[in-house]
Parts: C-alpha cells; structure tokens; sequence
C-alpha cells in the first residue's frame, strides 16, 4: 500500500494532508471494493471545538445570520435551516464572546438538516492567529 501512496505522491507532488486522505481512500477500497463509505474518510486536519459562536454567512444574493456548533482553525459546523449548497463559497464572520471578530472565506463541504460543514479556504495571518489564540482558550 505504501508503494501506491508513493507513486502517487509523486505524480501529484502532494503535502502530508493529502498523503493521509490517499492512503485513507487506498485502505476503504481495499477493505470495501464497491467503493461504499468511501465518502467518510477524515478530512479534519484540526480538532473541532464544541461552541456556539454567532456566525454572519455572506452569500453572493444574501446575507444569513447562524451560529457554530463547533469549530477548529480549518473549518467549523454552522448551525443554519437554511439551504446552502455542498461546494459553494461564502464569506463568514464569527464574532467570539468578547466581540473580537475573524473573517474568512470557507467552501461548504457538507450539508445536511441541522446545518452545513465548512472549510476554510482563505483567512489573513492576522485572523487566523487571533483564531487559533481564542480556539486556544477554550
């Protein structure tokens, strides 16, 4: 299996992140060739913090007021009834309980009844070392 992984890393010159997400597919087919769970691979870098942050979604028609249900430096769950769809790109603002704010743009990866799943995408050095501080404190 290692050969596989590396071959492909060296086709697609990919980082360490990507190496675990490959070898993690490599294993699900391995163990289930009709390719069934293959969709729960883990795609979190980061440990996720259970916490209820007020977020502002801005989408290209609308904005959308919501709140986290957990978040990490690389993407958080966001708790919203309204339907947003798995691979759009929006623009969010979470606001701490002290009223510092960061903002960064996120692709939605999820979707499901309570909410949708979000990645970061991109994020100034600035707010993602004042997010990963506060994430820090908690």
């Amino acid at each position: 299996m290692i050969d596989k992984l590396y071959i492909i890393k060296q086709i697609l010159e990919t980082d360490e992140d990507t190496d675990i997400k490959i070898l993690s597919i490599l294993e699900l087919a391995k163990e289930n060739p009709n390719k069934e769970n293959i969709h729960r691979i883990e795609e979190r870098v980061a440990k996720r913090k259970k916490i209820m942050i007020e977020v502002s979604l801005n989408m290209e028609k609308e904005k959308i007021v919501a709140e986290t249900g957990d978040i990490s430096s690389t993407g958080a769950f966001i708790r919203t009834k309204k339907k947003i769809a798995r691979g759009e790109n929006i623009s969010i603002k979470l606001t701490d309980p002290k009223g510092e704010e960061f903002t960064f743009l996120a692709k939605v990866m999820r979707v499901n009844r309570d909410g949708i799943g979000v990645m970061v995408k991109t994020i100034s050095l600035n707010d993602r070392d004042n997010l990963t501080n506060f994430l820090n404190r908690l």
